[in-house]
């Protein structure tokens, strides 16, 4: 998937105290301090265009960003806004690089994302259901 881009010579202009506490938190987050953001609101109001705007800044900063969306209508997957950036974060990482990443988590994530198990063959099988396994926060992936 491919991270949108802002376009050269556009203003964006509007949201400026949205933006400010954006840029804050994306300190936060580069200094260790992660948060979530939820960008919410009617169809057209700017939102993407927002998230577009600090996803730029946080590239400037030499962040990784990648992108999920939620679907519209009825009968979407499970997690699958954190599906669609997970699956792009593994086509995009060296296998190695994946690997320390994930760390543990990485059988328990194929189970969610099989492109985990084709990069990183040599994983562990995963748990079986009778193990009573739940997925649980990956906060060292998320360093």
């Amino acid at each position: 998937m491919t991270t949108p881009s802002v376009g050269i010579g556009t203003a964006f202009v509007g949201r400026e105290r949205e933006m400010v506490t954006l840029r804050e938190m994306l300190a936060a987050a580069r200094a260790g301090q992660g948060s979530v953001a939820l960008l919410v609101g009617d169809p057209g109001i700017g939102k993407t265009r927002t998230a577009e705007e600090l996803a730029a800044r946080a590239r400037e900063t030499g962040a990784i960003v990648r992108w999920g969306h939620c679907f519209e209508g009825e009968g979407a997957p499970a997690f699958w806004p954190w599906v669609q950036v997970l699956r792009s974060h593994v086509h995009e990482r060296a296998a190695q690089t994946l690997a320390r990443e994930l760390g543990r988590d990485a059988a328990v994530i194929a189970q969610i994302i099989p492109e985990v198990r084709e990069r990183l063959p040599r994983l562990p099988a995963p748990p079986s259901s009778s193990d009573n396994v739940a997925v649980t926060p990956l906060p060292h992936f998320a360093e």
